[in-house]
């Protein structure tokens, strides 16, 4: 007898939806599964016999043949366990034919039937609700996946209880939604940070216009504090940039309150030992790298001059271009990283060199060696570059007013405010060429100032373009229509190469 089911699976980022055909035959007994499956969908066949049989379901002793179309689409997941196992038992009269004919399924099993939750719910989800279904069935461990997608999805825990829906067909219940989490915490504040007033006025200078930033200073003096709190100061996400970070997080395994729905920005900080692959993604079937978690958010790499200068190199394109595209066995898998990239790093391997306490112990070989890790092109891509100093004792217990996240978050957001009643949609640092030219245009004096800044520092047309932006968004912290020479002077002063 023949049947058939929808079902999904997940390819990049995207949901792709499945039919899951299944025939029962006369000949030995046995499952044969075909439409390209991975050996995750060929090993289900174990899964689905014990589970069906510990549910206390007869399991047909036949020939069983399971197409999953299109059979050009490659299938790596082990959401298609539950689908193949219901198309089995409607196939062997458990189920009325046709049953699920206008329904979705999607699960992985357990041997003793109980239904596991799977990695890019969401997307599926997503995809199966756009193709009008009547009802669709997920695990219940997807439960917030199935709150975003909304629509009439089923929560089932075991095959017995999938059967049971899928034979009554109740309307589904309402799935409570807890809310959209967006509280950043009290602790992670700016003020707690001693001094740096210069580097937390360049911290709002890149939240405000979403701008790279390169930190350079001796050990301690906060590099990885004022990184850390980031977040705190930028623009809550709009609700397409949280629904795009919680398919991310569905994609990459997360679960629960990992998943929901949020208005503070991503945080992402690999250790410098982290591989290629592991940074922008990659692999027989491509998943997301840590650019791609960073998505919407903050890339951040402590202690940049330790990573392998190839590992480093691998970023230019995704700076540039905003997605980074995997290509394997003839598909091409594209994933989003529009992500603000901050780094961190020590002027020389021991961390001293400039210290006015103490002396640096490495030979200019090391140094230059240690530098050179950030190339040029990479250099060219980092819109700001900050030098800090050692922290002083006057700052340390207390002396001077400190700038904490309140009022730079206020700050940042009178100027994004200000950019977009003034036409700009996007922020500052992505700007294409021809808005570039509409919103940074320069007059008389500042065209002057910039040419002779242009050969001083032998810049690049990219380095200029950049450095017009950075001034546009200091323009934007001042309420200032026009970009001024003040805005410039500023601007260049971020731009200061680090020496190699």
């Amino acid at each position: 007898m023949y049947s058939r089911i929808n079902s999904a699976v997940c390819s990049g980022m995207e949901g792709r939806t499945v039919l899951v055909e299944t025939d029962i035959s006369r000949g030995l007994p046995g499952i044969s599964i075909v439409g390209l499956p991975s050996a995750t969908v060929m090993e289900s066949r174990e899964r689905i016999k014990s589970a069906v049989i510990n549910s206390g379901f007869d399991f047909p002793r036949g020939r069983i043949t399971v197409n999953l179309t299109p059979a050009g689409l490659r299938k790596n997941n082990s959401c298609l366990d539950l689908p193949t196992a219901i198309g089995i038992l409607m196939s062997s009269g458990e189920l009325r034919s046709g049953t699920c004919d206008r329904w979705g399924v999607i699960g992985e099993l357990a041997l003793d039937g109980s239904i596991l939750g799977i990695d890019g719910a969401l997307p599926m989800l997503i995809r199966m609700k756009e193709e009008g279904l009547e009802g669709i069935i997920a695990p219940v461990e997807n439960r917030q996946e199935a709150v975003m997608a909304g629509g009439n999805i089923h929560l089932a825990s075991s095959l017995k209880e999938c059967i049971d829906i899928l034979r009554e067909k109740p309307a589904a219940a309402a799935l409570d939604d807890d809310g959209i989490a967006g509280v950043y915490a009290e602790a992670e504040d700016y003020g707690d940070i001693a001094g740096q007033e210069h580097a937390k006025r360049a911290m709002v200078i890149a939240a405000s216009g979403r701008h790279g930033l390169l930190m350079v200073g001796t050990p301690g003096c906060g590099k990885t504090m004022l990184a850390g709190r980031l977040p705190g100061i930028m623009p809550d996400m709009n609700e397409k940039e949280m629904l795009e970070t919680a398919i991310i997080r569905s994609v990459s395994g997360c679960r629960g309150d990992e998943i929901k729905l949020c208005r503070i920005r991503p945080f992402r900080s690999p250790h410098h030992s982290i591989g290629r692959a592991g940074l922008i993604g990659g692999g027989s079937y491509p998943v997301p790298g840590e650019i791609t978690m960073a998505h919407n958010g903050v890339l951040f790499l402590d202690e940049i001059c330790e990573f392998d200068a190839k590992t480093i190199e691998s970023l230019r394109i995704p700076l540039e271009e905003k997605v980074i595209t995997h290509f394997r066995k003839g598909e091409a898998y594209t994933f989003p990283c529009n992500f603000q990239i901050v780094m961190a790093a020590n002027p020389c391997p021991c961390g001293y060199l400039g210290d006015r306490d103490r002396e640096c112990r490495c030979t200019q070989a090391e140094i230059d060696r240690y530098r050179r890790k950030l190339s040029g092109p990479i250099m060219d891509r980092i819109d700001m570059n900050i030098a800090m100093d050692k922290v002083r004792y006057a700052d340390l217990i207390g002396g001077g007013s400190r700038m904490d996240t309140h009022e730079m978050r206020r700050r940042v957001e009178n100027a994004v405010r200000f950019a977009r009643e003034s036409g700009r949609m996007n922020y500052n640092s992505e700007l294409t060429s021809k808005e570039t030219a509409q919103w940074c245009s320069l007059a008389g004096k500042e065209k002057l100032f910039m040419n002779r800044a242009y050969d001083k520092f032998s810049m690049s047309p990219r380095a200029y373009a950049r450095t017009l932006k950075v001034a546009r968004t200091i323009a934007d912290l001042d309420s200032s229509i026009s970009i001024k020479t003040d805005h410039l002077a500023e601007a260049l002063n971020y731009r200061i190469e680090y020496e190699r």
